[in-house]
């Protein structure tokens, strides 16, 4: 079946040109253990140093990953001339300060999402950056989670011919009485949301021009806001977008994944770990791909690497800070039309 000879090879991260440079830690919780440093240890990425405002989880987040520098004070970090690069894991309200004193110290940030809170505070970071002449980049690692890329892959290779819909369906609870999630305001569209509005533009190529959104308060949530959404985007072109998001289900056994991508040729439905493609020529054929690999840790070991190499080749990353104001922009505008009932016009 046309273009769908998918090769591992293909779509898991690929190692960077350069894999040599020191990368300085700013945040050692849960996901910096968690995902962030076991990915590049795979890699074989170096990690100079670690930082954070509890000596303790940097003293611990040191020994378990041999990390030969520990520290609570970000200064030692920026004045060791072993980092190049700052992996910034710290949560979006910390960030604009600490990007200000990293950007003056003449370091590279990889930004954990959501990039910012605040679209102040989002330009007011790019800026910084580009007047100091370093590079940012916002983790958007679901980009390179392998079932993305296997998408991805087939849309470039014209699999199902000229894509004109693209709707997510994910089914979840994090609802969790007592944790930060559900203590911060907005959070399953800008926090956890913002990773599937990011991959609308991966995937279409496009950012809409307005967006409208619709969200409920489910009975009993511990969240302030909102845990489920649905968001459509409307663009100048032959193509929509379609999000749903139900993060409060409390039955776990109906919890699901789910991407469905229609084309002029073809349609693919994919999940964590299949990607089903079905062509119009062929309608009764279903081509299974099984997909390798993970987005946890996997996909941060990419875009670590995409940082890298980009600064290898002197380029902007693919998700850039200034690229990634598109994508916030479409979640702040998300939020916009989920109070005021109206679409919002993303200009």
């Amino acid at each position: 079946m046309r273009g769908m000879d998918v090769n591992p090879i293909d779509y898991r991260p690929q190692l960077p040109d350069r894999r040599d440079y020191g990368i300085g830690l700013v945040g050692c919780g849960g996901i910096a253990n968690g995902a962030h440093l076991p990915a590049y240890r795979t890699c074989g990425y170096r990690v100079v140093a670690c930082c954070d405002v509890r000596p303790e989880a940097a003293e611990s987040t040191a020994q378990k990953f041999g990390i030969p520098k520990w520290t609570a004070d970000l200064d030692e970090v920026l004045s060791d001339p072993d980092v190049q690069i700052v992996d910034l894991a710290v949560h979006a309200s910390q960030r604009r300060p600490l990007v200000e004193r990293i950007a003056a110290a003449g370091k590279h940030i990889l930004s954990q999402k959501p990039f910012a809170m605040h679209w102040a505070d989002a330009q007011r970071m790019v800026e910084v950056c580009e007047a100091a002449g370093v590079t940012l980049m916002v983790n958007q690692q679901a980009r390179w989670a392998p079932q993305h890329r296997v998408l991805k892959l087939l849309l470039e290779r014209g699999t199902v011919g000229h894509l004109y819909s693209v709707l997510h369906v994910l089914r979840s609870c994090q609802d969790v009485a007592g944790s930060w999630i559900v203590a911060l305001e907005h959070f399953n569209i800008i926090d956890h949301g913002i990773h599937y509005i990011d991959l609308t533009r991966y995937f279409t190529g496009l950012t809409p021009q307005r967006v409208k959104a619709t969200t409920t308060i489910v009975p009993g949530q511990h969240a302030v806001t909102p845990m489920i959404y649905s968001i459509t985007c409307e663009y100048d072109a032959d193509v929509m977008a379609t999000l749903h998001f139900n993060n409060i289900i409390r039955a776990s056994g109906l919890h699901g994944n789910t991407w469905y991508l229609d084309g002029t040729d073809g349609s693919i439905m994919a999940t964590h770990s299949t990607v089903e493609i079905c062509l119009k020529d062929s309608p009764g054929e279903r081509q299974v791909i099984q997909v390798q690999g993970s987005w946890f840790p996997e996909a941060f070991g990419g875009s670590m690497g995409e940082l890298m190499q980009a600064l290898t080749e002197g380029r902007p990353p693919q998700t850039s800070g200034r690229d990634n104001l598109q994508s916030i922009k479409i979640a702040y505008g998300a939020v916009e039309s989920s109070q005021t009932g109206k679409a919002v016009e993303l200009t």
